[in-house]
């Protein structure tokens, strides 16, 4: 996984769903991150290249 500036976050080492939206675990050189499964987020996903490329939602990696 990595952000559209191209900084690697990791692997997807879960998803689990909270009701109102799926989350995203995601594990790498940087720890856990937790992203919320929305459009603004995930912005798009490449099965062939097991690629997905995200916004990382302001102040989440601070």
């Amino acid at each position: 996984m990595v952000t559209r500036a191209g900084l690697e976050l990791g692997t997807i080492a879960d998803i689990f769903s909270t009701g109102a939206n799926d989350v995203i675990v995601v594990r790498g050189p940087r720890g856990e991150t937790l992203l919320p499964s929305l459009a603004s987020v995930v912005l798009s996903v490449d099965l062939e290249r097991g690629e997905m490329v995200v916004e990382v939602p302001p102040g989440l990696n601070e």
